[in-house]
């Protein structure tokens, strides 16, 4: 059986899907970027929590590492936070001024609507919503996005969809930033990717244009000491790509799939931070500074809608 509970997380509502046989559940939180703050899993009826979320208020408002963060409408780095559409050029907010960039959308921190709830036998879902309406003058289009989480025995499933509601063409990327974790540091693990093309960055983190092949993750390695904030682009056929995290101690495999394809989750981000004791692994519909370089960038007409799937199970 399936329920959904609202609790509190300091001044926020916190959702809980919960599946009450197993103990499974996710967590979120609609006023601060619909975040999924906790997953827990099970295998062989053991519990496993598998998402780094912020534990505390603060944590969260600090928002160090964007963790879970929904990145819309750009995922990753505008470089030197400007852009040109339609012969026009604007400049973002810059958020990461180490790099004098923008960084992951503007929707990381925003609060999210409560549409739908319900429970079924098998699963539990949470419709949320966040109406955009030209707050930055340097993105002065109109959306409506919403975020469908779905928690059933299987895993958990999150679809996105993105409309157009003003009367101009928007640009637009779509990812999610998460970081997964099981007990102690991640250089035990084992890392499977899918992909082997590696996008080539200058030192500021921007696509050079470039790409390489990297393999050494394309069939399951232990991540040892390896170094990793690194994005990847993946076959962009109609299909399903599965990243693998594999904890052999507490014999637990995390799967993070991605739906591929014409307007689908083509690209992934992966990063390790320097505490090593999760990884981010963040499907991603374009590159890096694709309000730049076009790479993934989709152009929504009006009334036009983008939608897709990504999710996490355990094996």
């Amino acid at each position: 059986m399936f329920k959904i509970q609202k609790q509190r997380f300091a001044k926020y509502t916190r959702l809980k899907l919960l599946n009450t046989e197993t103990k499974e559940c996710a967590c979120i939180i609609p006023e601060f970027s619909a975040n999924l703050n906790t997953l827990i899993l099970t295998k062989n009826k053991k519990s496993h929590s598998i998402i780094d979320g912020d534990k505390t208020y603060d944590a969260l408002a600090k928002n160090r590492w964007f963790k879970s963060r929904k990145l819309f409408p750009y995922p990753n780095r505008i470089n030197n936070a400007t852009y040109t559409f339609q012969k026009k050029t604007y400049s973002l907010p810059v958020n990461f001024p180490a790099q004098n960039h923008a960084i992951h959308g503007l929707v990381y921190n925003k609060n999210f609507e409560i549409k739908k709830t319900k429970t079924q036998a098998q699963s539990a879902e949470a419709e949320l919503q966040y109406n955009y309406k030209k707050e930055t003058p340097a993105y002065p289009f109109e959306f409506q996005l919403k975020i469908k989480y779905t928690l059933t025995k299987k895993g958990i499933s999150c679809t996105t969809t993105v409309k157009n509601t003003g009367k101009e063409k928007i640009p637009m990327g779509d990812g999610w930033h998460p970081y997964f974790k099981t007990e102690g540091k991640i250089d035990n693990l084992m890392l499977k990717l899918p992909s082997k093309t590696k996008i080539n960055v200058n030192k500021k983190m921007i696509p050079t244009g470039k790409k390489e092949i990297f393999s050494k993750f394309s069939e399951p390695a232990q991540i040892k000491k390896q170094e990793l904030d690194t994005g990847f682009i993946l076959p962009k056929k109609e299909g399903i790509a599965k990243t693998e995290l594999h904890d052999k101690k507490q014999d637990i495999k995390i799967i993070i799939w991605q739906e591929t394809g014409n307007r689908k989750y083509n690209y992934l981000q992966v990063f390790i931070p320097p505490e090593r004791t999760s990884i981010a692994i963040e499907p991603m519909t374009c590159s890096t500074d694709a309000f730049n370089n076009k790479e993934g960038l989709i152009i929504l007409n009006p009334n036009d809608t983008f939608s897709a799937s990504y999710g996490i199970c355990l094996k």
